[in-house]
């Protein structure tokens, strides 16, 4: 079975997700230092996942992150796609703001938009 991990990518830190079919379970984010390809290559090894899907951003931050695609995909061996991420931030961050979603949540919405990355990629996958 294949285990997929979604990240969106940012400069401080970036959002993960895991899913093995269509619904996406976001994890704690990872600070983006020194220690970040060790952390993930640990977090793939433990969730054995076996593809990486990389929100890709239209704007200054898409070669950051096609370049953190390449690394990745060098350090852990594993296959690394990038997906189109406009608005998954965007629509985290809205369906954060409702009432009842603790402020500790909201400060996740990376991770959310991981797994709407995520979501959306494998959506994208059933329907070719």
């Amino acid at each position: 079975m294949t285990q997929y991990l979604g990240i969106d990518y940012g400069l401080a830190h970036l959002g993960l997700a895991l899913a093995e079919h269509t619904l996406a379970t976001p994890l704690p984010f990872l600070p983006n230092d020194s220690k970040l390809l060790s952390r993930l290559h640990s977090l793939c090894s433990q969730h054995q996942v076996t593809q990486v899907i990389v929100g890709l951003p239209t704007g200054p931050l898409e070669p950051a992150v096609r370049q953190f695609a390449l690394l990745l995909q060098q350090h852990l061996a594993l296959p690394v796609t990038l997906h189109d991420e406009t608005l998954s931030s965007y629509e985290a961050q809205q369906k954060l703001r409702h009432p009842g979603v603790s402020a500790h949540k909201r400060r996740h919405d990376h991770s959310y938009a991981a797994a709407l990355i995520l979501e959306d990629y494998l959506e994208s996958v059933k329907l070719t």
